[in-house]
């Protein structure tokens, strides 16, 4: 059997084998695999590599190779438009980190998104979403400035968005359109997610005022290796 094809065959092996040991714990070195399957190192770290691949493993530099786990992100209609709310409600531990909360005039796309008139004030909203400690998303939120006077006070000390809006402004959100795609995230988001530049998920999304106009259009980078995504549908009876 040739390398190419005994390292896929450890691969299998291994992640059946996954699947019995507790998210976080070390998985045998390149030197313990290549002893235990009789093969050579660059053959295990072939086997490792393509476990990354299929996001079940993380290699950490300096420290090994551990199991990894990817936390299920819902998107719903019955959930809260809430990246921190959805996280904890799928196990998770979020924590939001605020980058900057500027004003600026809304490019097409923004003002169409949000009913606004051409080149209106908007807030833009960026942050970085972890969860369990590790960096998961980068977002970019964009809302009306004139609905909202004040916004980057209530934002200070408060890095939950949808919270602020509750709290500061009576505005309880709902999901209004969503969509999700594979695209390589700009160098700057791809730095700040400690990623390189290949294809991860960006959700582009509209939220309202519950029965109410749109409030909020954002770009959500999310890690695939760290988050996975699930639409969940719930067909009504008329």
């Amino acid at each position: 059997m040739t390398s190419s094809h005994r390292y896929l065959e450890m691969a299998e092996e291994l992640e059946s084998e996954l699947q019995h040991i507790p998210v976080g714990s070390r998985v045998p070195s390149e030197h313990a695999l290549a002893s235990r399957f009789g093969v050579s190192r660059p053959t295990a770290r072939a086997a490792l590599q393509e476990l990354e691949r299929r996001l079940l493993v993380q290699r950490v530099q300096g420290r090994g190779t551990f199991r990894r786990g990817r936390l299920d992100y819902v998107i719903s209609p019955a959930w809260p438009p809430s990246f921190s709310e959805t996280l904890r409600r799928a196990g998770g531990v979020p924590g939001v980190r605020m980058l900057s909360v500027t004003v600026r005039r809304a490019v097409e796309q923004e003002c169409r998104r949000l009913s606004l008139p051409a080149a209106s004030a908007v807030w833009a909203v960026e942050r970085i979403f972890t969860v369990n400690g590790e960096v998961a998303a980068y977002a970019t939120s964009v809302l009306p400035h004139r609905l909202l006077p004040g916004l980057d006070a209530a934002l200070t000390g408060e890095p939950s968005l949808a919270t602020a809006l509750r709290r500061r402004y009576g505005i309880a959100v709902q999901r209004m359109r969503y969509r999700i795609s594979l695209a390589s995230p700009p160098q700057a988001v791809a730095d700040q997610l400690t990623v390189d530049r290949t294809p991860i998920w960006l959700a582009e999304s509209v939220n309202r005022c519950a029965g109410g106009p749109p409030v909020e259009t954002a770009r959500t980078y999310m890690r695939a290796d760290v988050l996975d995504i699930s639409f969940e549908m719930e067909e009504r009876t008329l």
